[in-house]
């Protein structure tokens, strides 16, 4: 019982009760009916008190107290009496303490039913057995000096037995009610600080008014002569319902003290002092009762109140509001939670049980009706609903509604129903969330799967699902493993870097590669998010997966397009290079050309140096075929442009490769009927068509194998170019298509990027421009040309070139034969930026019988032209010249006299009908180079023989 915290309370109490037990002692002597026999002895009450809170080991205190006080204040009349009764009076109290302690424990008040027997029989029993033992001893010990009569034992017994029986029971409950409490836990029972002013000046009133009475009853005559004590019950009353159990027993001590001292003052008979005795045994017995009942009424109610206060906690903590529903009334009661859940003040909602359903949603009226029948006819052992109630602010609120039948009629006809409302109104929103957000995972095209540390699905999406289908039926559902929809090796991956960066960082980034249900690899760009489960303080993780199949295959479509630009823009690149080159080569060989053949007329015929002449201008006209395929790479008009038929051009080149590609090696030729005429250059077109069966036939080698060219006239539109010439700049129309077709050793995808560039060869050595001069020369001819080609499976070669109208081909006319000694007359204009053109074809143009005059450039030559526009027979206009070229220079001369005959010089085709549309047709085209026999030709045919 003692607190551990505090060890010296014993001690104290201890100390307290030799001072108590001692005073008492004294006091008790005032009392003694006999000797040595008190009819209060308040000792035995402290002392079984202290044995029943401290336990027998405290017995040497209790017998050491009963020792001294036995010699004190006066020695006893016989010696064996010293420690006979203490003695005596110790193990009776002691042995009466261990058995209230075994029952009841270190308290000994009434209380319950078997707590109030334990009283009754300890006051009673424990006291009777010391009163008995006591009065033998002595009859049996004494000797005859103090001896008594034989009849005088039973009232002796019973004289002791009063005294102590009057001590215990107005002392033990004092000591019970304040000692015990104290002993416990260090609090007194009645806190003086606490005490407020009127409360005290109360009790004080209370507890002067029972005196008074006590001093009235003994001091008045008539009010003593009939034992009117009774009266003293209403103070003490008033006292018990004031003060409970600690009241009454102060207030039963105070009557004992009270009356004995008043009675030991004025004295009193033996007869008066018994009737007071009794008296006192009433005022205590229903003192102690009625303290005892108020006592446990106000723990009761004190406990009530606790608990429901800390209902009203709980409740307010769970923020549930409460209800209840008489079924005979109709009225519904709700706490102010509930009121304040929907918007109302308590006074506001008390008188709402008529409208009440008319609160809850329409669509939600009829859900509550149901389940609230359910269970009033049994279906359902609780009632509970979700439903939407109207808020005083007119706003809906979702409300959780529980409960349960409380009240019964003898019939078992339900009367009162009570339960629980909570809003719920921040979960449906959430739930609502949720389920918007799952139902977007779940339409999302991305695929979503959550799994836990092990890589066990925990959820997966319809994407997910039906991406990851098993043939027969089976899926990736939840509860498989993620290894299904991965490789090992991505799996690996993932377990080792994207889970410890995702747990560190929360979130991890990357592409991997999936399967789905028939194997394939699908490559996706991964999101693996880490989520912490507070519960377990483990992590799951989301991973989202997003196909990149159309991003793969778009980025390789448009690699594929830059890879073609860049090729485009190297060729076109190269182009501008060779045309530069060609123009440059071209100028310097109409300068040699030009000179070789002024030496020429100055030698006479008959000279050995007309031999080295004329290697000069065969080397010369060599160097000029070179040219004219720089320029034909470049995509420049070539030179003598005709109306040809495509089909005689391949019978006749494939006629003379016969002995080229070998004995093994077929030629097949399938040639379209009615084949329509194309504009281009013949010899060209003829090494288009020749470069490209000895490279077909050069993949065969030494096998055995066919090559196959085909012609055919289509009609290509956007569909047709965006399958087969995509990329290759054509418009849709009527074309003539060309088809080389070997069963050779084919070409890569690397080899397909390379083949039209200059001097790339896939053989030991290259043998020029090859199919870059095919590629410049279809281009040159506003054609396509696409290659097919697999390793191992051959090549075709597509050539699509535009077709004139559908009339029978006719070959390029042979030019007229020219006058060798054609001579002029006049002024001819010579313009051109190259100061060795100019020189030279001045000479050439002086031994024509015709007078030179010379312009530096366009602009020049415009200004000369104006000058002398009425003297000039004609001019030789170069095309390409700084600051004006030749067709601006052209249109201008034309404009100031177009009765003058102009000749364009380029390297470019002498057909007028290939200039551009918006030039001025010139009179003719002379192309570079140029010698004395070409010029001639060409001034006589423009200005007319005169020779």
């Amino acid at each position: 019982m003692v607190n551990n915290s505090d060890q010296s309370r014993p001690y104290w109490l201890c100390a307290a009760y030799i001072v108590a037990h001692v005073l008492a002692h004294v006091s008790a002597r005032w009392f003694e009916v006999t000797p040595g026999i008190s009819i209060w002895y308040a000792p035995a009450g402290l002392a079984l008190g202290l044995l029943v809170l401290l336990g027998p080991r405290y017995l040497p205190v209790v017998l050491l107290t009963n020792l001294a006080t036995a010699w004190w204040p006066a020695p006893p009349v016989a010696s064996w009496m010293v420690w006979f009764y203490p003695c005596l009076i110790t193990l009776s109290y002691g042995g009466a303490a261990m058995i209230v302690r075994r029952l009841r424990g270190p308290r000994l008040l009434p209380g319950t039913l078997r707590e109030t027997v334990i009283f009754c029989l300890a006051i009673i029993l424990a006291p009777l057995v010391v009163a008995v033992l006591g009065t033998g001893g002595y009859f049996l010990l004494s000797d005859a000096a103090y001896a008594l009569a034989p009849g005088d034992f039973w009232p002796w017994v019973a004289s002791w037995w009063i005294g102590d029986a009057s001590g215990i029971l107005t002392v033990l409950p004092v000591v019970m009610v304040f000692a015990g409490p104290w002993l416990e836990s260090g609090e007194p029972v009645i806190k003086v600080r606490g005490i407020s002013r009127v409360y005290f000046l109360l009790g004080v009133t209370r507890a002067l008014v029972l005196v008074g009475t006590i001093l009235l009853v003994l001091a008045v005559p008539a009010l003593r002569n009939h034992d009117a004590f009774y009266l003293c019950f209403l103070p003490l009353i008033w006292i018990c319902v004031q003060d409970g159990l600690p009241g009454a027993t102060l207030a039963s001590l105070v009557v004992m003290m009270v009356g004995l001292g008043s009675m030991r003052v004025a004295g009193t008979t033996e007869t008066f002092a018994h009737v007071f005795l009794l008296f006192v045994l009433a005022v205590s017995s229903v003192g102690l009762g009625l303290g005892t009942m108020v006592t446990r009424r106000n723990e009761a109610e004190r406990q009530l109140a606790a608990s429901q206060a800390q209902l009203d906690r709980v409740i307010e903590g769970a923020q549930l509001g409460l209800w209840e529903w008489s079924m005979t009334t109709g009225q519904v009661e709700v706490n102010e939670r509930f009121a304040r859940m929907i918007g109302y003040s308590g006074e506001e909602i008390s008188p709402m049980h008529e409208r009440w359903a008319s609160l809850i949603h329409p669509s939600d009226r009829a859900r509550v009706e149901t389940a609230f029948r359910d269970h009033i006819e049994g279906l359902s052992e609780l009632f509970e609903v979700e439903f939407r109630m109207r808020t005083k602010q007119g706003h809906w609120c979702w409300l959780h509604s529980r409960g349960s039948i409380v009240q019964r009629d003898t019939t078992g006809k339900p009367l009162r129903v009570s339960g629980t409302q909570v809003d719920v109104t921040d979960r449906k929103r959430v739930e609502a969330e949720v389920s918007r957000l799952l139902r977007i995972i779940e339409a999302t095209p991305d695929y979503v799967v959550i799994v836990d540390l092990d890589g066990t699905a925990l959820y997966a999406n319809a994407a997910m699902l039906g991406l990851c289908g098993r043939p027969g039926g089976g899926m990736f559902t939840v509860g498989a493993h993620f290894k299904e929809v991965v490789s090992e090796g991505v799996c690996d991956q993932l377990r080792t870097t994207a889970v410890p960066a995702a747990i560190a960082t929360g979130i991890w980034h990357g592409e991997v590669m999936i399967l789905d249900a028939a194997g394939r690899q699908i490559p996706t760009a991964l999101v693996m998010l880490a989520q912490r489960d507070e519960g377990t303080d483990g992590h799951t993780f989301a991973i989202i997966m997003r196909d990149l199949s159309e991003q793969k295959r778009a980025e390789a479509e448009r690699l594929n397009r830059d890879r073609e630009l860049l090729q485009l823009q190297k060729a076109e690149s190269l182009a501008v290079l060779a045309g530069g080159i060609a123009h440059d080569f071209n100028n310097l060989l109409t300068a040699m050309v030009g000179n070789a053949s002024l030496a020429s007329l100055e030698i006479p015929s008959d000279s050995p140096a007309q031999i080295f002449i004329a290697k000069i201008d065969l080397a010369s006209t060599k160097a000029a075929a070179l040219c004219q395929q720089m320029l034909a790479y470049a995509g420049r008009n070539p030179v003598s442009f005709g109306e040809i038929d495509l089909n005689l051009l391949v019978r006749d080149a494939c006629a003379l490769l016969n002995p080229s590609v070998g004995k093994k090696i077929r030629v097949q030729l399938d040639l379209a009927v009615s084949l329509p005429p194309i504009l281009a250059a013949s010899t060209q077109m003829q090494q288009v068509v020749m470069n490209l069966v000895l490279n077909a036939a050069e993949s065969i080698g030494e096998r055995e194998g066919v090559v196959t060219v085909r012609t055919r006239g289509r009609q290509l539109d956007a569909v047709a170019l965006q399958a087969e010439f995509v990329g290759k700049g054509i418009e849709p129309g009527a074309y003539v298509v060309l088809e080389v077709e070997d069963n050779g050793c084919g070409m890569s995808v690397e080899t397909l990027g390379r083949i039209f560039e200059p001097f790339f060869t896939t053989k030991f050595t290259g043998k020029g421009l090859g199919l870059a001069a095919v590629g410049g020369l279809v281009k040159s001819h506003r054609g396509a040309i696409t290659v097919r080609s697999t390793p191992g499976a051959g090549a075709v070669f597509r050539i699509a070139l535009p077709a004139l109208a559908l009339k029978p081909a006719v070959a390029a006319a042979a030019p007229a034969s020219v006058n060798p000694r054609w001579m002029g007359a006049g002024e001819i204009l010579i313009v051109d930026d190259n100061r060795h053109i100019r020189e030279t074809t001045s000479h050439l143009v002086k031994s024509f019988g015709l007078t030179p005059l010379l312009a530096v450039d366009g602009v020049d030559g415009v200004e000369k032209f104006r000058q002398h526009a009425g003297s000039l027979s004609g001019v030789l206009l170069d095309l390409t010249m700084p600051r004006m070229d030749g067709f601006e220079a052209h249109a201008e001369m034309h404009q100031i006299n177009p009765t003058v005959p102009v000749i364009l010089m380029s390297g470019f085709s002498d057909k007028l009908d290939n200039l551009p549309p918006e030039a001025i047709h010139p009179a003719g085209v002379l192309a570079k180079p140029f010698g004395t026999v070409q010029l001639r030709a060409r001034l006589a045919a423009v200005l007319g023989a005169t020779g």
